[in-house]
């Protein structure tokens, strides 16, 4: 199932079209890089957030968002897997924050997986770079204001010269160690799955998709083109659960057609009421990616899934 990919999501955020931009700038900051490449990262944060009407304006908080964005520097991976996790929690569900508290951390969790968290774990970003204030400027203006202090062309001049270096260096890195982690956890898999198949009541596709009947279901089987409310638990093939609408206590829906292969081809075997086990092969999961921290590159996965409702797709009226 797709699981949010936070450093994706943030680079998403980033890449939003702006709205108008002029050359107005504050003669006492105009020659200040710091403070230029701060407010140029806040601005074009604060407008991809802006759009972001999912959020509250505590979720949106400035003082929050720059303390995250500073913690972010000094790339912690302890702090940022735990700010992944709650970020993907409220994804998920859809809920928003209760407290002006939890609204602040969740603005503070934006600011620290912003995109510079991940790299700041495996390259040198120097906080200097950086002014504060600058950041806090851009942001605010991103969020309220059409008119800025810098255009776009100026803004994605000034992030491209200083993080394009630092995202290239990271990716470098990043593809030998994805490499590297992959090739292990693909050999557990295939050894996993290796023996799974020849356990008692254990089906097994063509595509080296294996799956057991725990309860049987009724009625129509769904279509890709069909929406799907399923409870499910998803685990790696040592036990470690990474995601769960069970545990949340909330099914998820989701088209058939948008999720992994594994469950493409799976769901449509099943009817409603109906509970499978699915053993999904890394080439019909994620493959080379890694969606989330708790799903490493190369991992085979094991989902309990149990389909609850179909949402048939909508037939186009005929026209005359």
């Amino acid at each position: 199932m797709k699981i949010l990919n936070l450093l994706a999501f943030a680079v998403l955020l980033m890449s939003l079209t702006m709205g108008s931009c002029t050359n107005e700038v504050k003669e006492e900051k105009k020659d200040t890089p710091e403070y230029n490449l701060g407010y140029a990262f806040g601005a074009q944060m604060g407008q991809s957030l802006k759009a972001a009407t999912m959020l509250t304006a505590d979720e949106k908080n400035v003082d929050k968002f720059v303390e995250g964005f500073a913690e972010s520097l000094k790339g912690d991976s302890a702090t940022l897997a735990k700010a992944q996790v709650e970020m993907q929690e409220r994804m998920q569900s859809k809920t928003e924050s209760a407290t002006p508290e939890a609204g602040g951390q969740i603005a503070y969790n934006i600011g620290l997986t912003s995109g510079l968290g991940q790299v700041a774990q495996k390259v040198d970003i120097s906080a200097e770079a950086f002014s504060l204030l600058g950041v806090k400027d851009g942001y605010l203006d991103g969020l309220n204001k059409d008119t800025l202090l810098l255009t776009k062309v100026e803004m994605d001049s000034l992030l491209k010269a200083h993080l394009e270096p630092k995202f290239n260096e990271f990716q470098a890195i990043m593809k030998v160690e994805t490499e590297a982690k992959a090739a292990v956890a693909i050999q557990a898999g295939e050894a996993f799955l290796a023996a799974n198949k020849e356990k008692e009541g254990i089906i097994t596709t063509e595509s080296g998709l294996q799956y057991e009947i725990i309860e049987e279901g009724t009625g129509a089987k769904p279509t890709l083109a069909d929406q799907v409310k399923t409870h499910y638990h998803g685990t790696l093939t040592d036990g470690t659960v990474f995601d769960s609408s069970v545990d949340r206590g909330q099914p998820a829906t989701f088209p058939v057609g948008g999720v992994i292969q594994g469950w493409q081809e799976g769901i449509p075997l099943m009817s409603v009421g109906a509970k499978y086990r699915f053993y999904i092969p890394q080439g019909l999961a994620y493959g080379m990616q890694s969606p989330s921290p708790q799903i490493p590159a190369g991992s085979a996965l094991i989902f309990d899934v149990e389909l609850i409702e179909i949402n048939p797709a909508t037939e186009p009226a005929p026209t005359n």
